[in-house]
């Protein structure tokens, strides 16, 4: 009887540990995302003129986009490009050392496309591309990209 007895409280000990580090677990959740938030905090602001409208941008703090940042004002020419991003070319390539490559681009995300070196702004959700290196987002105005037809100038340039 004593051998029943303690075998059930060493099944309850272990079934009250059990439940202890389920809930380590979801507290180590919380300090993830705070490092993810405090990454993003490490940004560059600018502003995409297009059609006479000011659109903010945010570029991330990584090698192709404080490039490009380095590069500004720029005045770049757009056209459209299968119906999902609008897409323009730099005079020189931006500098991909030591940068990430591939990402699953969601409307009003900037990415370079590594093969041609060219910008794209995308208008609609994208599938996963190892092809394509995240350097932005559009803040607002998505609605002003997706509806220019035919070719377009835009100027980026940094906020003040």
């Amino acid at each position: 009887m004593k051998k029943i007895f303690l075998l059930l409280g060493l099944a309850a000990a272990l079934g009250l540990s059990a439940c202890g580090g389920t809930q380590g677990t979801t507290q180590a959740a919380p300090a993830a995302q705070n490092t993810a938030a405090a990454s993003t905090q490490s940004t560059h602001k600018a502003i995409l003129t297009v059609d006479g409208h000011k659109l903010p941008v945010t570029l991330r703090s990584e090698p192709s986009a404080n490039d490009l940042y380095s590069r500004l004002p720029l005045t770049l020419e757009f056209k459209d490009f299968s119906g999902m991003e609008k897409i323009a070319y730099f005079d020189r390539r931006l500098d991909e050392k030591g940068q990430k490559v591939g990402c699953h681009p969601m409307a009003g995300d900037l990415c370079v496309y590594q093969p041609w070196g060219n910008l794209s702004i995308f208008y609609v959700d994208f599938k996963d591309d190892s092809n394509l290196i995240p350097i932005g987002h559009l803040e607002e105005g998505l609605d002003i990209i997706k509806a220019q037809s035919g070719n377009f100038t835009a100027t980026l340039t940094k906020a003040e």
